[in-house]
């Protein structure tokens, strides 16, 4: 559990909240305590969310459906309030580790211990299904391993069965790794669906992963559509059992009703061959590590994403569920309503490891798949590129390659990522070593210089504009700290201590100096529609003249570095503190702040896909973060200051570019 942010409520209805349980696609849930003194689970939901009016029917219908829902193996909807400014609610705190934390420590569950949860969660989706209800996330995350039995927690997504008006067509929510063949289709996703996701659940208790476990997303999919379920090693009952449950066709599951019975396997004289259940011993909790199917290469067909709750639930939870918690001390009590979180590593050494990558905010699975989704950094595979005598910017080409960097010595440095090759071009020796940056085409390198910027071109060496702002005193008053160039490489800015300068590149000429955005960062969202700027920091809308949020509080005052995400949603900070403060700048609230660095953080970059940030110090330390989790999911060594950071444009790889001239090449691949 984290503190409570300055931004957070007290109070929500009769609760008051304790602190943070984590994040997801549909808000913020907090730990509480009811006024009789339980402790309870409040799911927050996200403002954005809450100004949608079909959102709250579709809520407030969820609600009053998902409040029926009694019986042993589910976690109580207690109280909620759909009409609040900010609706909410409140479910049962449920002690005990996840299926995916216990099984990820320990490997597959005993038979009996397999079959118990079967007969469990069987019975707990004939409660939900008796309500009318259908899950549609069921997933090793959301099974607490309870001392009295398994308990299915989150309806996060559910869905009433008779919802037709607002279960729309299209729409493509849940899990990807447990996904019924229907959800991924896109057709309707009835009771059966929750059937197929119960069989995909207890094959991953019975052998350790899911039995559609592929190195991509979009291989899963194929392998969800297409191939049988793997379930080497389970023979007999059991196995013809998950086969039927994995049907790609609905109509050939068995119905719920019939299924706990058949995991314990009850005789006619009602005697049960399996043991009653017992609790859980705690356990410690390490990576996982799966050994996935190869991939098939096919293409498939996917439906587009509509529905806005749908589509921030399949964002947030579709690839946070796969990772496996690394804790060193006792496994700490789960909330009923938890929100998937990547885990910080026990050691810096991170080699091998599963990071499936979500939340990608794209309209459609199709996209989703095109990205070609990361799922491993190795530290241990880097290769090096040698040659610069320091690295100012680094920068891929949109195509992925070229990678180049600047260096102080006054040369431009560009490498052929498939054949390691190198072109310099030689540029003018700057006197002080200040802010650089590449446009986006990577054509143009813009570079601060005392009271100017200049921008170089990359394939000739050739000074092609120069931006003069406040004249330099004994004291440097006219200092550039940070330069940005807009995405369309036509804006120019710069803060410095006069005063942030925006200049128009066609042109030549200056904008109004914006007095009061001294310093900071000067960093455009990727529309080129914002900048970021100023000492604290300040959104403004371009052409710069228009203030939009002061970014309060933290410890911003003297940041000079901040990047937003690729959807523009997520302002990361670098802060004094040596702490990554993330900022909505959609909501203008805080989301998390990344607390692993022990010096000053030199470099921030955001994955192509939103979702994994990396940042770097000047310890040599590099972390790779989740942001929806505010976990820290890798760390990085490179023996020195790391002064700057890129993903290549396929995500594939994490550029390192060391204070020494050395460019460190991390794969993000496959395990």
């Amino acid at each position: 559990m984290d503190a409570l942010l300055p931004g957070d409520p007290q109070w929500v209805g009769s609760y008051r909240l304790e602190g943070r349980l984590g994040a997801g696609g549909m808000g913020q849930v907090y730990l509480a305590t009811s006024p009789g003194g339980r402790k309870v689970a409040v799911k927050l939901i996200r403002p954005e969310l809450a100004a949608t009016p079909q959102f709250r029917i579709r809520f407030a219908r969820e609600v009053d459906a998902a409040r029926q829902v009694g019986g042993f193996h589910t976690a109580q909807v207690v109280d909620a309030d759909p009409e609040a400014a900010a609706p909410w609610l409140v479910t049962a705190y449920i002690p005990g580790p996840t299926l995916q934390q216990v099984v990820s420590q320990r490997g597959p569950l005993a038979p009996d211990a397999v079959l118990r949860l079967g007969a469990g969660l069987a019975e707990g989706l004939a409660a939900i299904h008796g309500c009318g209800l259908v899950h549609r996330d069921l997933k090793p995350g959301n099974v607490i391993l309870a001392e009295d039995g398994p308990r299915i927690i989150d309806f996060g997504i559910a869905r009433a069965v008779d919802a037709s008006s607002l279960t729309a067509t299209g729409s493509v929510i849940g899990t990807y790794a447990y996904m019924s063949p229907e959800q991924i289709r896109a057709d309707r996703a009835g009771p059966a669906s929750d059937v197929f996701a119960l069989g995909s659940v207890v094959a991953f208790a019975a052998t350790g992963h899911s039995p559609f476990d592929a190195p991509t997303l979009l291989t899963v999919v194929q392998r969800i559509l297409d191939e049988p379920p793997a379930l080497d090693g389970l023979g007999g009952e059991l196995r013809r059992l998950l086969d039927s449950c994995l049907a790609k066709d609905p109509a050939d599951r068995p119905s719920v009703s019939d299924l706990p019975a058949r995991f314990v396997g009850v005789p006619e004289n009602g005697t049960a061959v399996v043991p009653p259940p017992r609790p859980e011993p705690t356990v410690a909790l390490t990576p996982a590590r799966h050994t996935p199917a190869p991939p098939r290469a096919r293409q498939t067909r996917f439906a587009t994403v509509r529905d806005p709750g749908a589509q921030a639930d399949a964002g947030a939870d579709a690839g946070a569920d796969p990772y496996a918690a690394t804790q060193t001390g006792p496994v700490p009590a789960a909330p009923a309503v938890p929100v998937p979180s990547a885990p910080e590593p026990s050691t810096a050494r991170v080699s091998r490891r599963t990071l499936l990558f979500g939340g990608l905010g794209v309209a459609s699975v199709a996209a989703v798949a095109a990205v070609g989704v990361p799922l491993l950094l190795s530290r241990d595979d880097a290769n090096s590129l040698e040659g610069p005598s320091g690295i100012g910017a680094l920068a891929f080409s949109p195509d992925g390659k070229t990678l180049a960097a600047s260096s102080p010595d006054g040369t431009i440095w560009r490498w052929e990522v498939s054949t390691r090759r190198s072109t310099v071009t030689r540029v003018e020796v700057p006197k002080y070593l200040q802010a650089n940056a590449f446009s986006r085409d990577l054509t143009l390198l813009a570079r601060a210089e005392e009271n100017k910027v200049q921008l170089w071109d990359v394939a000739t060496g050739r000074s092609v504009a120069t931006f003069t702002g406040a004249p330099s005193g004994p004291a440097q008053e006219g200092y550039l700290q940070s330069v940005g160039l807009s995405p369309d490489g036509k804006t120019v800015a710069a803060s410095g201590r006069e005063g942030l300068y925006v200049w128009d590149v066609p042109s030549g000429r200056a904008g109004a100096v914006n007095e009061d955005a001294k310093g900071g960062p000067a960093a455009f969202s990727p529309d080129g529609r914002l900048l970021a700027a100023g000492f604290p920091v300040q959104v403004r809308r371009m052409p710069a003249d228009q203030l939009l949020a002061t970014v309060a509080g933290g410890q911003n005052k003297d940041a000079r570095l901040a990047v937003f995400s690729p959807d523009g949603q997520i302002l990361a900070i670098a802060q004094v503190d040596y702490t990554v403060r993330l900022w909505n700048a959609g909501s203008r609230q805080d989301v998390a702040s990344l607390d692993r660095h022990g010096a000053e953080i030199l470099a921030l970059a955001f994955h192509p896909g939103g979702r994994l940030l990396a940042s770097a110090d000047s310890d040599g330390k590099a972390f790779l973060w989740d942001t929806a989790s505010g976990s820290a999911a890798a760390t990085f060594t490179g023996g020195s200051a790391i002064d700057a950071v890129a993903f290549s444009p396929d995500g594939k790889t994490l550029a390192a570019g060391l204070h020494g001239g050395t460019v460190r090449l991390w794969p993000v691949q496959a395990p």
